[in-house]
C-alpha cells in the first residue's frame, strides 16, 4: 500500500467511525421516540457517505452493507414510517459497519438478507415486484417513482429532464452531469462526482431537495475544503516532547527571574524583556497544552449505545444525557477515563435506576434518567455522572458519617449494594477501581447521595497533566503547593471551638474543622501563631481549613511525578522545582479536606511539639544521587518525615560527607554515578573500620537480578528499584534500619 492509499485508508476510517457515531446516536433516539424527520436524512446521509468512499476505496464489503442500508433508510423516507424495531436492526448494522471499517468485521451476508426482508415487508411485497414493490408502478423506479416518469431518475426525476444530474443538475452547464462537461460554467465534477464528495465530507446527493430546488450545503459548509478541513497528524510522543520543553522552559524561567532578582539588576529594560517573554510563553504553554488536550467526546461516542443495551439486558428505561462533551482534558487522563465512566454508567443502570414499576410506586417516571456533565473548573474539570435512581440505603449514610465520606465507604474493595450476585451486578467491582483511577492522575472522587433521591459521583480531574496552577505556603521551612482552584480563601485563623472533639473555626456562618499541614502529613514542626495564616479548602461539598506559617504567592508550576502516598496519610499528587532551586511538595486537596475531619481532638498549639519523651532528634540520613531533582525529590521525603538530610552528587562527595559528619547514621545511594558509583561507594563504607556498618540503601532504575545480586554482594542492606518507586517502601527500610 503506497503512502497516499494509507493516508486515504486512515482518513476513511476517521470519517466513517464519527459518521457511524452519529448514526447510533440518531437511532437511539428513533428508538426512544425522541427523533424527528431530520433524523432520517441525517442516517441517510451518513450511510451514503460512507458507502461511497468506501467504494471509491475498493471496501467491497462495506460499500455492499452501506448500500442495503440505505436501501432501506429510502423506503423509510418514502413511507414516513420508522418502526422501532427497525431502528434495532439498523442499530446491528452500524455495529457490524463499524467491525468492518476497522478490520474485524465478520461476512454480513445474513445482515444483508435482514435488511432486504424488512425492506420488502415494509414496502408491502416481495423485493423486485414490479407492481407494488420498489421498482413498479408507482413505486421507486416506474411510472412516478424513483426513476421514471417524475420520479427520482425520469422526466423532472433525479436523472432526466430538470432532475438532479441533467438540465439543472448538480455539475454540467447548470447540472450534475449534463452536457456542459464535468468542470463547466456552474459543474462541479461529473463521473465520480458523489464519491469525491463523499472523502471531501460533503454532504453527496442525500441532501437534494425537490426537483429543480437546489441542494442542502449546511454539512459542506462546517466541514470545509479537503484540505482546510482535514487534521494534522502529529505523532503523541511529539506532542509529549514539546510540552516536556514548555516545562522546561518554565523552570528556566523561574531560575532566571529569581537570579535576576537577587542581584538587583530588575531595570526599566529588563522588567519589559521578562514580561514580554513572560506573555509569549504563558501563549507558548496554553498552545502546548491545547495541542494535547482532546474533548471529552472522544471517548465517549459509544457510551449511549453501552447504556442502552445495559438498560436492555437489565429490563429498565434510561434516558441518557450528555453534557460538556467538548469540555477538554489531558490525553494521557482520557486515553484511561473511558473504562472509570462505564463502571459508574453500569453501576447507576444495574444498582440505582429502579424498574419502571418500582419507579412509578415510587412515584416517579417510569423511564429513568442518567446524566454525565463536564463542566471546566480552572485548572480542572468537573465531570459528574448523575442518575435520579434509588440511592444509598439509611445504613450506608450512617456508616459514610463514621468513615468520613460516602465515597470512602461505596470505594471499599468487595463492597456492594446489590443484593445477590448476578451477571450484571454484585460482585463489589466498579467504584475502588474508579478512586483509584482519579488518585492515579491526581484527581479526587466525591459521591452525594439521600435515599430514594438518586446519586451524583463526582471526578474532578486536572486539565493538563504536566502544569498546574498552585498556591504555595510554607511550613517548618519545608513549600507546599495545592491547587489553585481548591483554595476557596486565605484567612487568618483566631480563636477555635470545639466540632465533634476537633478543632473549628466558624466560616460564613458554618464551622469548619481546622487542622495543621503538618499534622495532615505526618511531620513534626514548632507550634504555630496565636494567628497563624489559614487556607479555606473547597473539595465538591466538603470543606476544611488548613494552617501554616506563611502563604507565599500563586504560580504555575510544572508537576513531576512523586508517587501514590507519602508517610501515610496525605495523597500527593507531586512535586515541583521552583525558581530558587527549592522543592514544593503538592498536596491533594481532597485529602486534606478529608483527613482534617479525622484528626483526633487538638488540646491547643502545642500538640503539634514532639513529646518530651521523644528522642531530641532522629538519625541524620545521606543521600547521594547526580540528578538533581530525585536528589531533592528523596531529600523531601525524609525530611517531610522528620529524618535531618544532607546530600551529595556522587559516590567521592559521600564520602568526603562522612568523613566531616560523623552523626550521619543511613546512606540512601543511587546505583550509576559519574566518579565513584553507588557499588564503589557501598564497597568504600564496608571497608572502612569506622563506618563499615553505616547502613547503605541503593535506589536505582536497574532492577534485574544480576544488578541486585551485585549489591547484596556490595554489602548494601536494601535495594530499590525507580520503577514503580513507593516512598512508604522507602521510609519503612530506613526506619528498620536506623531502629527508630
Amino acid at each position: 500500500m503506497s503512502d497516499l492509499d494509507a493516508e486515504l485508508a486512515d482518513i476513511f476510517r476517521d470519517e466513517a467511525a464519527e459518521r457511524l457515531d452519529q448514526m447510533e446516536l440518531a437511532l437511539l433516539a428513533v428508538e426512544s421516540g425522541a427523533a424527528g424527520a431530520e433524523s432520517v436524512d441525517s442516517l441517510f446521509r451518513n450511510v451514503h457517505t460512507i458507502k461511497g468512499a468506501a467504494g471509491m476505496l475498493g471496501y467491497d464489503d462495506i460499500r455492499a452493507l452501506a448500500h442495503a442500508v440505505e436501501d432501506v433508510l429510502a423506503g423509510v423516507r418514502e413511507t414516513a414510517a420508522f418502526p422501532p424495531e427497525l431502528a434495532t436492526l439498523l442499530l446491528r448494522a452500524t455495529t457490524a459497519l463499524g467491525g468492518q471499517v476497522t478490520g474485524a468485521g465478520e461476512p454480513a451476508d445474513e445482515l444483508i438478507g435482514d435488511l432486504a426482508a424488512s425492506l420488502a415487508a415494509s414496502s408491502g411485497g416481495a423485493a423486485g415486484d414490479p407492481v407494488a414493490g420498489r421498482n413498479g408502478g408507482t413505486g421507486r423506479n416506474g411510472g412516478t417513482g424513483r426513476n421514471g416518469g417524475t420520479g427520482r431518475n425520469g422526466g423532472t426525476g433525479r436523472n432526466g429532464g430538470t432532475g438532479r444530474n441533467e438540465g439543472t443538475g448538480r455539475n454540467g452547464g447548470t447540472g450534475q452531469e449534463g452536457s456542459a462537461g464535468q468542470e463547466g460554467s456552474a459543474g462541479q465534477g461529473g463521473g465520480a462526482g458523489d464519491a469525491g464528495a463523499a472523502m471531501a465530507g460533503g454532504a453527496g446527493d442525500a441532501g437534494a431537495t425537490a426537483a429543480g430546488e437546489p441542494e442542502a450545503t449546511a454539512e459542506a459548509e462546517t466541514s470545509g475544503s479537503p484540505i482546510k478541513g482535514r487534521p494534522l497528524r502529529v505523532p503523541a510522543g511529539k506532542i509529549d516532547r514539546l510540552l516536556d520543553i514548555v516545562g522546561e522552559f518554565m523552570q528556566y524561567r523561574g531560575r532566571l527571574a529569581h537570579s535576576l532578582g537577587a542581584q538587583e539588576l530588575q531595570s526599566q529594560a529588563v522588567r519589559e524583556i521578562l514580561a514580554v517573554s513572560g506573555r509569549m510563553f504563558d501563549e507558548l504553554a496554553e498552545t502546548a497544552i491545547g495541542m494535547r488536550t482532546l474533548p471529552l467526546a472522544t471517548i465517549t461516542r459509544q457510551l449511549p449505545r453501552a447504556v442502552r443495551d445495559l438498560a436492555l439486558a437489565a429490563g429498565k428505561d434510561v434516558d441518557f444525557v450528555l453534557t460538556g462533551a467538548d469540555t477538554e482534558l489531558d490525553r494521557v487522563i482520557l486515553e484511561s477515563l473511558y473504562d472509570p465512566l462505564a463502571h459508574l454508567l453500569s453501576n447507576a443502570v444495574i444498582h440505582g435506576i429502579e424498574s419502571p414499576a418500582e419507579r412509578e410506586r415510587a412515584g416517579k417516571p417510569a423511564r429513568g434518567r442518567l446524566e454525565i456533565r463536564a463542566v471546566p473548573r480552572g485548572s480542572l474539570v468537573e465531570i459528574m455522572v448523575a442518575d435520579d435512581g434509588r440511592g444509598v440505603s439509611r445504613e450506608v449514610i450512617e456508616e459514610a458519617r463514621h468513615a468520613g465520606s460516602l465515597a470512602d465507604v461505596l470505594a471499599r474493595s468487595g463492597f456492594s449494594t446489590a443484593a445477590e450476585v448476578t451477571d450484571l451486578a454484585g460482585r463489589g467491582v466498579g467504584l475502588d477501581a474508579v478512586r483509584d483511577y482519579a488518585r492515579s492522575v491526581r484527581g479526587s472522587l466525591e459521591v452525594r447521595s439521600e435515599p430514594g433521591n438518586g446519586m451524583e459521583v463526582i471526578l474532578l480531574l486536572p486539565v493538563a497533566l504536566a502544569l498546574l496552577e498552585v498556591l504555595l505556603f510554607e511550613r517548618a521551612g519545608r513549600i507546599y503547593g495545592v491547587p489553585l482552584v481548591a483554595v476557596q480563601e486565605v484567612i487568618t485563623a483566631g480563636q477555635t471551638l470545639l466540632l465533634e472533639g476537633r478543632s473549628a473555626l466558624e466560616i460564613h456562618g458554618r464551622p469548619l474543622p481546622v487542622a495543621d499541614v503538618s499534622a495532615l502529613v505526618g511531620a513534626t514542626a514548632p507550634p504555630l501563631g496565636d494567628r497563624p495564616p489559614a487556607l479555606v479548602i473547597s473539595v465538591g461539598s466538603r470543606r476544611a481549613i488548613v494552617t501554616c506559617d506563611m502563604v507565599l504567592r500563586q504560580q504555575e508550576v510544572v508537576v513531576k511525578p512523586l508517587g501514590p502516598l507519602l508517610a501515610g496519610r496525605t495523597a500527593y499528587l507531586g512535586a515541583a522545582i521552583l525558581g530558587d532551586g527549592r522543592i514544593a511538595l503538592l498536596l491533594d486537596p481532597a485529602a486534606l479536606a478529608r483527613d482534617s475531619w479525622r484528626l483526633p481532638e487538638i488540646a491547643g498549639p502545642a500538640a503539634s511539639e514532639p513529646a518530651a519523651s521523644e528522642p531530641a532528634a532522629a538519625p541524620k540520613v545521606l543521600v547521594v544521587e547526580d540528578s538533581f531533582t530525585v536528589r531533592e525529590l528523596q531529600r523531601s521525603i525524609l525530611e517531610t518525615a522528620g529524618y535531618p538530610v544532607v546530600t551529595a552528587c556522587d559516590g567521592r562527595e559521600a564520602l568526603a560527607a562522612l568523613d566531616r559528619d560523623p552523626e550521619i547514621a543511613l546512606v540512601v545511594t543511587d546505583l550509576q554515578m559519574p566518579e565513584l558509583d553507588g557499588l564503589g561507594l557501598t564497597r568504600a563504607i564496608r571497608a572502612s573500620a569506622a563506618r563499615s556498618s553505616l547502613p547503605v540503601i541503593i535506589v536505582t532504575s536497574r532492577g534485574s537480578e544480576d544488578d541486585r545480586r551485585r549489591g547484596a554482594a556490595a554489602g548494601a542492606d536494601a535495594y530499590m528499584v525507580k520503577q514503580g518507586f513507593d516512598q512508604q517502601a522507602l521510609l519503612a527500610s530506613v526506619e528498620h534500619l536506623v531502629g527508630r
